[in-house]
């Protein structure tokens, strides 16, 4: 669970809703255009269908069912399973004395401030959907209800309520997809192989020692081949490939979000020195640190002034 929480804890979130509306007869909404890392629809009220190239077939959705699509994956939310036409207009809804059957969305975005790799999210499939009827009494089936409710209030200083409720929504998904998923191979299985874990869990408690295959096979009680075979086998990198992805991610996360030197960085990253550091760095993104320092903080500066 600690691991969990170390590597859910890189995301900094910024998510928020900018869609709610009432949609009749004939409709389709399509955001792809809007190149959104992460976007989100909760069927608050009705019924429709989500479609995309990343499933076999179309899925119906009903109220309370949620849908996350990672990766700006391409997708169509419509009111039947025939493809939308291609001269229908996007996103437009109905107006408030449309009559007719109608189904009711919200739609909203999430956004990592510096984010650049992150095991969990890896692991995630592009199109994630949570029917209401898997999941009801859950703590997902909490938070989407409390959404629905915050919206449709239209209350006063709703609108920071609701992006928070984003925030929890999206992270309380993960919970609920991790639990869930029995796959043999990914992140989500290494946390839940009693060997790899500990292995996992004794390197994110301490980052910045002097790690190895056979420090970290020696963790999880395993000989360094049969370790190093294993962690391969179920996260598709090998041991020190992950240690120096996470340790890239610290870094970089670090230089936005803290005012250490970049001296102390290297040595909290596991570097013996800051120009192993800075080399390292530069062959990671292609930058120096002083330059992603920089960027880094504009991004926030950019997304704190929206």
């Amino acid at each position: 669970m600690d691991t969990i929480n170390d590597v859910l804890k890189t995301l900094r979130l910024s998510s928020k809703v900018f869609l709610h509306a009432k949609f009749c007869e004939q409709w389709v909404i399509d955001i792809e255009p809007l190149n959104l890392q992460v976007s989100f629809h909760v069927i608050a009220h009705g019924d429709c269908w989500l479609q995309s190239p990343a499933l076999s077939a179309p899925a119906k959705l009903h109220p309370g069912d949620l849908v996350i699509c990672l990766r700006n994956t391409p997708h169509y939310v419509t009111p039947s399973a025939e493809h939308p036409p291609d001269d229908l207009a996007r996103n437009q809804p109905s107006g408030e004395d449309a009559e007719g059957r109608a189904t009711t969305l919200i739609c909203g975005q999430c956004e990592f401030l510096q984010y650049y790799w992150n095991p969990i999210l890896e692991a995630m499939p592009d199109i994630m959907i949570f029917p209401t009827a898997d999941f009801s009494g859950s703590k997902l089936a909490n938070v989407i209800n409390l959404m629905i409710a915050e919206v449709e209030s239209g209350g006063e200083a709703s609108n920071p309520v609701i992006d928070r409720l984003s925030d929890i929504l999206f992270i309380e998904a993960i919970r609920t997809y991790m639990q869930k998923n029995d796959s043999e191979k990914g992140y989500i299985a290494a946390l839940k192989d009693q060997r790899l874990s500990k292995a996992l869990a004794s390197f994110h408690k301490q980052p910045e020692k002097n790690w190895t295959v056979q420090i970290l096979s020696e963790e999880a009680g395993m000989s360094r081949s049969a370790f190093a075979d294993r962690f391969k086998q179920i996260l598709d990198l090998s041991p020190m490939e992950y240690v120096m992805g996470w340790r890239m991610q610290q870094a970089y996360d670090a230089l936005a979000s803290d005012h250490k030197s970049v001296t102390q960085i290297a040595e909290d990253c596991g570097y013996q020195s800051e120009a192993a550091f800075r080399k390292a760095f530069k062959k990671q993104f292609g930058v120096g640190p002083g330059t992603a320092r920089r960027k880094a903080k504009e991004q926030v500066a950019s997304a704190n002034c929206n």
